[in-house]
C-alpha cells in the first residue's frame, strides 16, 4: 500500500509538471517551429498572417487561434460591403478608410505589433502596415511595402502603370504621390529640426525615398522581429535582442530603419560576452557584425582581438576542436594582416608538436592543412611529410 501511495504522488507530481511548463513548451514550439519554417529565407509552413501573430507575441496555439478568428472576422466584415473587386483602386482606398475608423485608431509609436492594434486599437507604421497589406491580400490586391531608415509604407505596385504608396500612420494617407508637400510636412516629426533643416523641408519625402528600399511582405514581416529584438535591448537582455536579431534577418536582410540599432547591439552585445569571459562567442558576435558592416574597422578589431583570447584559452585547456573551428571561420573571413598570420602560425606550429606528441594524426593532419592555408611553402609541412 505504502508503495501504491507513493506511486500515486509520483504521478500527481508529474502531471503538475506537465501543467507548468506545457505553455513554455508550447511557446518554444510556435516560435521554433517559425524560425526553422523561415531558415530558408522562405515561409513554407506558416501563412503570412500566422507569422504575422506568432512575431507579435502570440505563444500558444490557443492564442494564436484567437487572432487568427479576429483576422477572419475583419475580412468578413469587409467582404459585407460588396465592394466592386474589379475597381481595385477604389476597393483598396475604402478597405484603408474602414482600417482607420475602425481599428488603426490611436497612433503610438511602441504600438509595433498586430496584437497592439486588436487588443487596444493603437498602432504604428509598423502593425499599419502589415495589418493593411495583408487584408488586402485577402482580396487579391497585390501590396509591397517600402521601407526607410526611419518609415514604411505600403505600396501598391499595379494601378495603370503607376505605384500606390500608402502613408499608414494617419487617415488622409492613401496615395501620398497626389499631396508630396504635405507628406514632407508630416514626416518632419520624426527628424530632430537640426537635420530636418540640413535636409530641407520640402525635400524629407525625396530624402527618405533615396534611402530606403521596396520590400516585399515577407520582408516586412521582419521589421516585427526587430521591434521585439528592440524592446528587449531596452530592457538589457542583450541576448534575447541578439536573438531576435538573428530571427529578423531571415526574413529582411537589409533592414534599412534598424541599421544603427543592430551596430549599436553589436558593441553592447559582443562587450558583454567579453567581460563574461566567453571570448568564443563574442568572436561570433563580431564576425557576423563584420560581415554584415565590413566597412566599420572597429568590428574588425574586435573580432581579431577576441579571437586571440579564445585561441589563448583553448590552448591552455588544449580544447583543439572548438579551435580548429574558430581558426577555419577566421581565415574564411580573410581579416588577417601579414603579421597576424604570424602569430597564428606560431599558434598552430604548438598545436601541431602538441598532437604530434600525442600520436593523434588525424588532428595533426587538421592543423599542417590550416598551416597550409597560411603559407603553403612552410618548412614544418615538409618536416612532417
Amino acid at each position: 500500500m505504502i508503495n501504491g501511495i507513493k506511486i500515486y504522488h509520483k504521478i500527481v507530481i508529474f502531471f503538475l509538471i506537465c501543467l507548468i511548463i506545457s505553455p513554455l513548451l508550447a511557446q518554444t514550439t510556435l516560435e521554433n517551429q517559425l524560425r526553422m519554417d523561415i531558415s530558408d529565407r522562405r515561409l513554407n509552413e506558416f501563412t503570412h498572417v500566422e507569422a504575422a501573430f506568432v512575431l507579435s507575441g502570440a505563444t500558444t496555439r490557443d492564442s494564436l487561434e484567437y487572432y487568427l478568428t479576429w483576422f477572419d472576422g475583419l475580412v468578413q466584415q469587409i467582404d459585407e460591403f460588396h465592394w466592386d473587386l474589379f475597381d481595385t483602386y477604389e476597393t483598396a482606398g475604402k478597405i484603408f478608410s474602414y482600417l482607420h475608423a475602425n481599428w488603426l485608431i490611436t497612433y503610438k509609436e511602441e504600438a509595433t505589433t498586430l496584437i497592439d492594434v486588436v487588443n487596444r486599437k493603437k498602432f504604428n507604421c509598423v502593425a499599419g502596415t502589415i495589418l493593411y497589406n495583408l487584408i488586402c491580400q485577402e482580396f487579391n490586391i497585390q501590396t509591397e511595402a517600402f521601407e526607410t531608415p526611419t518609415h514604411t509604407y505600403s505600396l501598391l505596385p499595379n494601378f495603370s502603370n503607376r505605384e500606390i504608396m500608402i502613408e499608414n500612420t494617419r487617415a488622409s494617407g492613401f496615395d501620398i504621390m497626389k499631396n508630396l508637400r504635405a507628406q514632407s510636412e508630416y514626416l518632419l516629426q520624426f527628424y530632430p529640426d537640426n537635420q530636418a533643416a540640413q535636409i530641407g523641408y520640402d525635400r524629407i519625402y525625396a530624402y527618405e525615398n533615396s534611402k530606403g528600399r521596396k520590400i516585399d511582405n515577407t520582408e516586412l514581416l521582419g521589421l516585427l522581429a526587430y521591434n521585439r529584438a528592440y524592446f528587449a535591448n531596452q530592457a538589457d537582455n542583450y541576448e534575447k535582442a541578439y536573438d531576435y536579431v538573428l530571427l529578423a534577418q531571415k526574413f529582411n536582410n537589409d533592414s534599412r530603419s534598424n541599421v544603427n540599432f543592430e551596430k549599436g547591439l553589436y558593441y553592447t552585445w559582443g562587450k558583454q560576452l567579453f567581460d563574461r569571459q566567453l571570448y568564443h562567442d563574442a568572436y561570433f558576435v563580431y564576425a557576423q557584425a563584420w560581415r554584415r558592416y565590413w566597412e566599420n574597422k572597429d568590428f574588425s578589431r574586435n573580432c581579431i582581438a577576441v579571437f586571440y583570447r579564445a585561441l589563448g584559452d583553448y590552448w591552455r585547456k588544449k580544447k583543439w576542436v572548438p579551435s580548429h573551428d574558430l581558426i577555419t571561420d577566421m581565415l574564411d573571413l580573410n581579416l588577417m594582416d601579414e603579421k597576424e598570420k604570424t602569430d597564428l602560425l606560431k599558434i598552430l606550429k604548438s598545436w601541431a608538436q602538441y598532437h604530434y606528441g600525442k600520436n593523434a594524426q588525424k588532428n595533426l593532419q587538421k592543423t599542417l592543412d590550416l598551416i597550409a592555408r597560411i603559407n603553403p611553402q612552410d618548412p614544418l609541412l615538409k618536416a612532417f611529410q
